[in-house]
């Protein structure tokens, strides 16, 4: 399978997000993998009030009805703290390193690719 033909949510759902930190494992648990990637995508990094009902914050008009109802009934009436999505983002390049590598890439243009070291590359290969 070429890197090309992976669309994002099948690398979505092969990422291991048991390596992830525990608040973003939450949104994952609660939301489902790709709802939480959409999620930190739009607020990560930022700080969020969560409303105790789904009519009650500016949320609604960004966040599907579904999936603020389960931030409300879980989070509501505190404020969350978004993790950044470079917890997604690296863990989303490194699959790519590891399929392109698959593909006959070499560790030299990998490292050019991704502005990283062969050493780094390499790492990544292995785990």
């Amino acid at each position: 399978m070429k890197t090309s033909n992976i669309t994002q949510t099948s690398i979505l759902d092969n990422l291991d997000t048991t390596i992830m930190p525990k608040q973003v494992q939450e949104l994952i648990e609660l939301l489902g993998v790709n709802e939480a990637y959409e999620f930190i995508c739009q607020f990560g990094g930022q700080v969020k009030y969560i409303a105790k009902s789904p009519q009650r914050t500016s949320l609604k008009t960004v966040i599907k009805p579904e999936n603020l109802a389960v931030l409300c009934a879980h989070f509501g009436g505190i404020t969350l703290e978004v993790p950044k999505r470079e917890h997604f983002d690296r863990q989303i390049r490194n699959l790519q390193i590891k399929q392109a590598s698959v593909d006959g890439a070499s560790r030299s243009e990998l490292a050019l690719k991704y502005n990283l070291s062969i050493r780094q590359i390499g790492n990544i290969k292995n785990k």
